[in-house]
């Protein structure tokens, strides 16, 4: 098969690999689609571990066509997406649905194979199928929608949570489709480009602006008391005390995006003043389900992200920097 791999930090090939057989217990699936997302990036260049080589993708969808036991036969064919993390599902960890310390752990496109290739297995206890009425791109897409869904109930959203989303990237778009759903009202966001803010104003959100100091403004004429849920989506240490400003006393500030490890001084008085809680939102399994279940009664739609689409011959582009800093870029996948 073909498959994308991740040779070393900052190199990458498409490598013609054995296609995989699964194991008892384990479906194959033919690749659809396979949604790119900027952890990857973090991957491919060494500063978040993953393994070398790899082949990466952790958003993914397609068709079962092949199981290790006869008894899971009936999957195939079907058409599917995935919980990616791999667990021996008996320890005292697992039984409480904290997988993360599972001592077994792994995740599909980290520490496992992932979906930028022709076929991945995957256990099929972690299986969801997608019916007729959820496209493949959409299929790909839940993963991320699930983080959503996490941030909006980790933040304890309800009809009439009033709410900002500092960064309306894939992460922070997908925040704003959950907490939409989940009933919150006058969500103002930050987002400097200018494809991403007319989404995210398509989307629903009250007001969209492009600065700091315009968001501020904003908050005081709409929240004269502050915000209930301030969701840091853009993973700026730049941005967290304009969050930890922003919120409410006894809100909550919720890390959805990605640090990089890099350090973040902030002003602990802001939130020791205001009662306010930080959350981090970088752990949630089990969210795939209820994303499919949104998608699939309508509530929730995402595909509308996707502005690049390439083929896995396209590899070097795709994971360009020029690629994604392209004004109009939001979402990019490949279609197998």
């Amino acid at each position: 098969m073909k498959a994308i791999q991740f040779l070393k930090p900052g190199e990458l090939a498409l490598s013609d690999l054995p296609d995989p057989e699964p194991p008892p217990g384990w479906a194959r699936v033919r690749v659809a689609v396979a949604a790119l997302c900027m952890t990857d990036f973090e991957v491919l260049h060494g500063s978040l571990a993953g393994g070398f080589p790899l082949t990466a993708g952790h958003e993914w969808s397609g068709i079962v066509d092949r199981t290790g036991s006869p008894e899971d036969e009936g999957w195939v064919g079907a058409r599917v997406t995935g919980d990616n993390e791999i667990t021996c599902l008996k320890c005292r960890y697992c039984r409480r649905g904290e997988w993360r310390r599972c001592a077994a752990y792994r995740q599909i496109g980290f520490q496992a194979p992932g979906a930028y290739a022709e076929y991945l297995v995957i256990p099929v206890e972690n299986l969801h199928a997608l019916p007729d009425t959820v496209s493949f791109e959409q299929g790909a897409l839940l993963e991320p929608l699930g983080v959503g869904l996490a941030v909006a109930r980790m933040a304890g959203a309800h009809a009439g949570t009033t709410a900002a989303i500092l960064g309306a990237g894939p992460i922070g778009l997908n925040c704003l489709a959950a907490l939409k759903a989940s009933g919150a009202r006058r969500i103002l966001c930050l987002e400097q480009r200018a494809a991403r803010r007319a989404l995210a104003s398509n989307w629903g959100a009250f007001r969209v602006v492009d600065s700091a100091e315009a968001l501020e403004l904003a908050s005081r004429e709409l929240h004269p008391h502050g915000v209930d849920v301030v969701v840091e989506a853009a993973g700026s240490p730049d941005l967290l005390n304009l969050a930890l400003r922003l919120v409410r006393f006894g809100g909550c500030v919720v890390l959805a995006g990605y640090y990089g490890r890099k350090p973040v001084t902030i002003l602990p008085d802001l939130p020791q003043e205001r009662n306010a809680r930080l959350l981090g939102a970088g752990n949630n399994p089990g969210f795939v389900e209820p994303a499919l279940e949104a998608v699939a009664d309508g509530l929730i739609r995402t595909e509308g992200m996707i502005t690049h689409r390439f083929t896995l011959e396209d590899y070097a582009s795709a994971f360009s920097r020029e690629s994604v800093e392209r004004p109009g870029y939001i979402k990019g996948v490949f279609e197998l």
